[in-house]
């Protein structure tokens, strides 16, 4: 018989032992493989972080190059061979790169709507490819990493419709009581132009304690009273003096309790983040002045016209509205944020005319007389915008007059009317024989039937006297230089005013007895009369209607216009400031 083998512990432990061996050899290359392609991989990720840092900082750098330069002359600019280049002192100064081999390339052209064109000239847009060699630490050799990165270079610029500012400025005392009635104060021409020489940034008033943001200043709401609050406190941290603006300040936020939350960013367009739009200094007179109308309309009482006006009565309806003023906007041309609404007064204002005079026609008429006259004034102007456009683009350069900064508005007004309609009632009584003479005898006759010489007929007679401006829609083109357009505005449309001697007189109804004869022919009868309206020193035109005019022109609507820069079709346009070759990463 064969003798069974007997196994023995020991050699089935060392059996197990060497199959656990192999298997964690096996492990071990397999880890150290993943070890391997997990740090070289860190590696290549870190390269491509950092090119990526690079490519955007040195395209930002760039971008600041442009300037309306051709691509011939920023070539030397995004030669990454020459060490005085812009791109290698970009790179110099984000150094810290891992990696080896450095090299960036620069093209120039556009980026819009993520299309890269380099055949744009010149350019508007930078692309910057920086690359790198990875050095692999443990499988060994080398792999490139690259980055690319966009950034554009826009231009922007700041301009005003209107100002309260000018007419202040040049001591145009009429606009005082207009101006005092929107503020609800009674200040002086010298406090106001306290306050007309002294400048704020949109940033300085966003930081104090009563406003907190650029956000809360341009999109919220903000007190009326707050808002000149944060104004005073600016003045106080300015260096100078500024006692006579706080002054002023103080006095018309005294009143403005009622006025309770407004929203500036209705009458100031900018966005919350143009670092540079907050940047540029602003007139406080003007944010006063547009912020207290922010509410949406302004009512501007009758001043005392019959006190200066001969035969004007003390009885007055309706009014005006003064709609926003002064706006201002900042932004890229052609942009939503470059878009301010011009000012617009509007409304009626109804007047009643007494002591109003007999009419002495002479042979053989005589005398009739002026039995009501009222009149209607309407006012609806410049309901329109302004809008930065381009071309032509945005120039900036050197401020001064032989290079001035350059961009263009355009200013587009709806149909505007400035009108006074007056309507006047002239009675009397005439004989038939009168009529003959006038050669209607047999026109009253064929109305009324057989009528002796000496009967007497009652008249009625209705006419009406209009003076206008009037016209429509209207676009023109802004094109404003700093200097010195910051100070003297491009006017576009007329100034605003009626001229009396435009009057157009109509006879709107006749009766004669009991008749309404056509009017077309009793003009032997209506002609005097209008030339008894119209013509002489006494006559209803100069010795009431001239003086209402003139008073209309120079101490109620013309104060207001000017006040705002309002102008009839159009509006005062001043430039505020331009930046030129903002950088703005894209990609």
């Amino acid at each position: 018989m064969r003798r069974q083998r007997r196994s023995t512990p020991g050699a089935s432990a060392r059996d197990e032992r060497g199959a656990v061996a192999v298997f964690m050899a096996a492990v071990l290359v397999v880890l150290l493989g993943i070890t391997a392609m997990v740090i070289d991989l860190g590696l290549e990720r870190v390269t491509a972080a950092d090119l990526q840092a690079l490519a955007d900082m040195t395209a930002m750098d760039l971008a600041h190059e442009i300037h309306g330069q051709s691509q011939a002359s920023l070539a030397g600019a995004g030669d990454f061979s020459n060490p005085g280049s812009a791109v290698r002192k970009s790179a110099a100064r984000n150094p810290d790169v891992f990696g080896s081999e450095l090299n960036v390339s620069v093209d120039w052209g556009s980026y819009v709507g993520g299309v890269w064109d380099t055949t744009t000239n010149p350019p508007s847009a930078v692309r910057v490819v920086a690359s790198a060699d990875t050095d692999y630490s443990v499988v060994g050799g080398a792999g490139e990493v690259s980055r690319e990165a966009y950034a554009v270079a826009s231009s922007s610029a700041c301009y005003r419709l209107g100002t309260f500012v000018a007419a202040i400025r040049s001591g145009d005392s009429t606009v005082l009581a207009p101006l005092n009635h929107v503020l609800g104060v009674n200040l002086s021409l010298v406090s106001y132009q306290a306050l007309a020489n002294t400048n704020i940034t949109l940033a300085q008033l966003a930081a104090t304690s009563a406003i907190g943001s650029p956000t809360a200043l341009l999109t919220g709401t903000v007190t009326y009273s707050d808002l000149l609050l944060a104004m005073t406190q600016v003045l106080s941290n300015s260096p100078g003096s500024n006692a006579a603006a706080i002054t002023a300040l103080n006095t018309i936020r005294a009143v403005a309790g009622p006025v309770g939350a407004i929203a500036l960013g209705d009458v100031l367009h900018v966005a919350p983040t143009d670092t540079a739009a907050l940047g540029m200094s602003l007139n406080i007179l003007d944010i006063v002045g547009s912020a207290r109308l922010a509410t949406g309309q302004h009512f501007l009482e009758v001043p005392n016209l019959q006190a200066q006006v001969p035969g004007v009565g003390s009885h007055f309806t309706g009014g005006l509205s003064l709609i926003s003023a002064a706006q201002l906007a900042c932004g890229q041309p052609n942009s939503n944020q470059s878009v301010a609404r011009n000012a617009q007064l509007s409304g009626t204002l109804g007047i009643e005319f007494v002591n109003l005079p007999s009419l002495n026609l002479g042979n053989p008429i005589g005398t009739l007389q002026t039995l009501k006259g009222d009149a209607s004034l309407i006012v609806n102007l410049a309901d329109g915008e302004g809008r930065l456009i381009a071309p032509p683009e945005v120039h900036c350069g050197t401020g001064t007059a032989a290079d001035p900064h350059t961009y263009s508005v355009a200013v587009s007004t709806q149909p505007a009317t400035y009108s006074l309609r007056t309507d006047l009632e002239i009675i009397g009584s005439v004989r038939f024989s009168v009529l003959q003479t006038l050669g209607l005898g047999n026109l009253v006759s064929g109305l009324l039937g057989f009528l002796l010489p000496s009967s007497t007929l009652n008249l009625n007679i209705k006419v009406r006297l209009d003076v206008a401006s009037t016209g429509g829609g209207t676009t023109s083109v802004a094109n404003l230089r700093i200097p010195p357009n910051d100070v003297t505005p491009v006017e576009t449309g007329s100034t605003v005013a009626l001229d009396v001697n435009s009057i157009v007189p109509t006879v709107t109804a006749v009766s004669i007895g009991s008749s309404t004869p056509a009017l077309g022919a009793v003009t032997a009868l209506t002609n005097p009369i209008i030339t008894e309206l119209l013509v002489g020193n006494n006559a209803f035109k100069n010795k009431t209607l001239a003086p209402l005019i003139d008073h209309l022109n120079t101490d109620y609507v013309g104060p207001v216009a000017r006040m705002v820069g309002l102008r009839f079709g159009g509006a005062d346009v001043y430039a505020v400031g331009a930046v030129c070759g903002e950088a703005d990463l894209w990609g």
